[in-house]
């Protein structure tokens, strides 16, 4: 099913790309590292996410981090419990910083959560409303966790979801396809160069002959 965009009522939501969720050398590299590397997500979403600053699209930026022996930590799941044992996500540390290139500016806004999911404890409902937008794009590690959350959570609220999914990885490639199978009965699965070309569009760039 084919979108379009109105730049101005458009949010670019970035998930949890953080080192020791996304890089091999992270705390759940053994999980998602290798996937990630190999489906070059951080290059494309760098790309993306520049893309959407040159038109102006508010971007928002969602990390999951704990204070230092995870005192802020519920772990009621496997996943959480991961956490702990890793001592993974501490706040102030290179596992729980934004990769390099994908670091919030100025003005932009950063959500930290302390749940697999973005919106539970966080004002970012209100963050995203606050923008009058109507769409949110949203990438992120891992496809079948946080970006399918997220993407439940803003299709129930009535927004209209797009997933950059070339910017997206999960723990096999098997898994990532099985969520967007999902997915895209609540939301538009793209990639980032349609996204682009639908900012030129939008902005009324002509794509390049």
């Amino acid at each position: 099913m084919s979108f379009t965009l109105d730049v101005s009522k458009t949010v670019l939501l970035s998930l949890h790309m953080q080192h020791d969720i996304v890089f091999k050398n992270g705390k759940f590299g053994d999980f998602f590292g290798e996937q990630a590397e190999k489906r070059n997500v951080v290059v494309k979403a760098r790309n993306l996410l520049n893309e959407a600053r040159t038109h102006n699209v508010n971007v928002i930026h969602a990390a999951v981090c704990f204070k230092e022996n995870h005192s802020d930590l519920h772990a009621n799941s496997p996943l959480l419990l991961m956490v702990q044992q890793t001592d993974a996500l501490v706040k102030g540390t290179w596992g729980a910083d934004f990769i390099n290139g994908l670091h919030p500016e100025e003005r932009e806004v950063v959500i930290e959560s302390q749940r697999v999911g973005p919106f539970e404890g966080t004002d970012l409902a209100a963050r995203i409303q606050d923008t009058g937008a109507d769409t949110v794009i949203l990438f992120g590690v891992a496809t079948d966790i946080v970006v399918s959350s997220a993407t439940r959570v803003l299709s129930d609220m009535g927004y209209n979801v797009v997933i950059a999914e070339d910017c997206c990885s999960a723990g096999s490639q098997e898994a990532h396809e099985a969520a967007l199978a999902t997915l895209g009965l609540l939301a538009h699965v793209s990639n980032s160069e349609d996204i682009t070309e639908k900012f030129h569009t939008a902005s009324g760039i002509q794509p390049n002959p």
